[in-house]
């Protein structure tokens, strides 16, 4: 006979396998979703920019140029590599052979995109056994894999590359190997800078200067290597297309020159004449008042000196374990986390698969509904805004890519109000009224031991 106990406790015993089951579906959703010229019809950067850059309308089919050193890429090296390497794969050997090139670099895309999916949750998960969580999986399905940003977001951007590499040093950095954190925190941000700002949280949890002098040499050999073989393959003679603000590229010429730091300076130059986007600031001013550039570091300096402030005098005095650090580093991590966030004037929908480790593994809300109601708001962003949603049933409903002031565009002010709920997260819930870890976490330390290095 079957009873209501028995279908629980098989799928207590199973529910990891059920779990895996739910990220396999929700991720082939987000998949189907960004399919170009098909699916969903959700707008996504990953044919859009790589056939931007890598398939100009100067050249009759996509030139598969070395990023940074004969095309221009406006993301961090490995990002760009990676986009480089998956149109190579999809030019030699086709998934779909009767399918578009463009097509066939998506899908392989979306496969080796999965990877970094999977680890990232996998090290969510061993965090949250770190940490005590009893409800690990339930917490990781709610805040992370059930959410409009994992469906939405995720195959939006190449942001889940730096998101692990981020969490997966996180991990590290709890179980005591600075060396090693500090490596992957520099691989996340030669993959996309923002992934990397939980860093500073680990150094203010860090036991003394040695363990910070470790983590921070860890991350610039790592930085550095990728950036140092960029650098002298740059700076030997080559041809350079730049597509920055012309569809059809101009093609430069470079003698030997050492070091040829044009690659840095390309980066720098772009997105420092970006616009504000995302940002409340858009509330108060046009989208390329130069205040952004002097509020940005201002306010974001502001906060910093406010947390460490408040990590020192609430935190820093109350470590008698290593759960206690173990506390101490994720709250200070998701603080300057989201403080870097609620500072910049870039603040694109995407940028939210950087909080989603967070929302699972700390007390950030209070509720679950606000969580999914700020989500929501975060995904319609882009499902509003750039897409064609309903498209695939044969319904109309056109995008509204309106850029003008909040008062007259709803996507603006849709991305004003998710910004605005970032610094309410930040300020009311993390510096003001900080939430406490549930009991189930502070009754016993399940923290292993520090690994010495």
């Amino acid at each position: 006979m079957i009873t209501l106990s028995s279908v629980r406790g098989h799928i207590e015993r199973h529910k990891s396998a059920y779990f895996d089951a739910i990220v396999g579906l929700f991720y082939v959703w987000g998949v189907w979703e960004h399919l170009p010229y098909a699916g969903g019809m959700i707008y996504s950067d990953l044919d859009e920019v790589f056939q931007s850059r890598f398939c100009p309308s100067l050249f009759p089919h996509c030139y598969l140029g070395i990023p940074y050193v004969n095309v221009f890429v406006e993301y961090p090296l490995l990002t760009g590599f990676f986009m480089w390497s998956m149109g190579l794969l999809a030019k030699v050997f086709s998934l779909w052979p009767f399918q578009s090139f463009i097509t066939n670099y998506y899908g392989y895309t979306a496969i080796l995109l999965l990877i970094p999916t999977v680890l990232l949750i996998q090290d969510t998960l061993k965090i949250a056994d770190t940490l005590g969580i009893r409800q690990k999986h339930k917490r990781t399905l709610l805040f992370l894999v059930a959410t409009p940003s994992f469906v939405f977001m995720l195959l939006l951007n190449w942001y889940i590359i730096g998101v692990w590499l981020a969490t997966f040093g996180l991990r590290k950095f709890l179980e005591g190997s600075r060396w090693s954190s500090g490596i992957l925190l520099g691989l996340s941000a030669a993959a996309n800078l923002v992934t990397a700002v939980p860093a500073l949280g680990m150094l203010f949890g860090a036991r003394n200067w040695r363990e910070r002098i470790q983590f921070l040499i860890g991350a610039a050999i790592s930085w550095g290597a990728v950036y140092g073989a960029v650098l002298i393959l740059n700076s030997f003679p080559h041809s350079y297309l730049t597509t920055q603000t012309n569809s059809s590229g101009v093609v430069q010429n470079f003698p030997f020159m050492f070091p040829n730091t044009s690659f840095i300076s390309n980066f720098l130059s772009y997105n420092y004449n970006w616009y504000i986007e995302g940002s409340w600031m858009l509330a108060f001013m046009s989208n390329l008042n130069p205040l952004r550039h002097v509020i940005f570091p201002a306010l974001f300096l502001s906060l910093c000196g406010i947390i460490t402030f408040q990590g020192i005098r609430k935190y820093s005095n109350a470590i008698n374990t290593e759960l206690d650090r173990a506390h101490l580093i994720l709250t200070m991590s998701w603080l300057f986390t989201f403080a870097f966030l609620f500072s910049t004037y870039v603040c694109t929908p995407q940028m939210n698969m950087i909080l989603l480790p967070f929302f699972v593994l700390m007390p950030v809300v209070r509720y679950y509904p606000e969580f999914l109601a700020f989500d929501i708001v975060n995904a319609l962003v882009i499902v509003w805004g750039f897409s064609a949603p309903l498209h695939f049933i044969g319904l109309s409903l056109p995008p509204h890519t309106d850029f003008g002031p909040i008062w007259v565009s709803q996507i603006q002010f849709l991305a004003v109000v998710r910004s605005f709920w970032l610094g309410k997260f930040l300020i009311f819930d993390g510096l003001l009224f900080p939430h406490k870890f549930p009991a189930e976490q502070l009754s016993g330390n399940v923290f292993p031991k520090a690994v010495p290095e």
